[in-house]
């Protein structure tokens, strides 16, 4: 799947959730990435497992077929502008794993319309109500899914799982990434763990 296509989904399966009231001139509204950190105390952590069965030749060069990443998201800052989210990836390889080094995602508070538009109505997604079991604990949560369209025959299937008791609200995720109507890829992102900084 496009590294684009990725980004697209991304932002678009979370602007699903944003209620935002803007005037049709406006050339930015509130970025939804930024609102989801922004109640949150630097520190703050969210860590997931991230799981994708592969399909197709691919699948022969990844131990048994599935890539299997651990991410870690820390809040480094907010202000009223901006949220710096800092990301550690720690990678399966064939006999242990390997960290990247630290990124650093900065969020401003407001982002082009036109961009967040396009994504939503590619996305004309379905929300609704659902609880999810973490560590033992029940996770209430609001629900997002749909699909989103990219070039060449690319399409992803998505329904994501969004809490604000944590940090980044992502509690789950499961995402189908077509390629011409055949499956290429199965990920699933489930949380691990969280720290709200406190």
């Amino acid at each position: 799947m496009s590294r684009h296509l990725c980004r697209l989904l991304a932002v678009g399966v979370l602007f699903l959730f944003l209620s935002v009231g803007v005037v049709a001139q406006e050339e930015k509204v509130a970025n939804p990435f930024y609102k989801f950190w922004a109640g949150t105390k630097p520190g703050a952590t969210a860590v997931h497992i991230e799981r994708t069965k592969l399909s197709g030749p691919e699948a022969k060069v990844i131990p048994d077929g599935v890539d299997e990443k651990f991410i870690t998201h820390k809040l480094i800052s907010v202000t009223d502008d901006r949220a710096v989210v800092e990301m550690v990836v720690t990678e399966q390889d064939f006999l242990g794993y390997v960290q990247a080094a630290p990124t650093r995602h900065i969020f401003p508070a407001k982002w082009k319309k036109s961009n967040l538009e396009r994504i939503l109505l590619d996305a004309g997604g379905k929300t609704g109500e659902d609880t999810v079991a973490v560590g033992g604990k029940d996770i209430k949560c609001k629900t997002a899914a749909g699909t989103i369209k990219g070039p060449d025959g690319e399409q992803v299937e998505f329904k994501l799982w969004l809490s604000e008791d944590v940090p980044g609200t992502i509690v789950k995720q499961v995402r189908t990434a077509r390629q011409k109507g055949d499956v290429i890829a199965e990920t699933s992102t489930m949380l691990q763990s969280h720290n709200n900084g406190d």
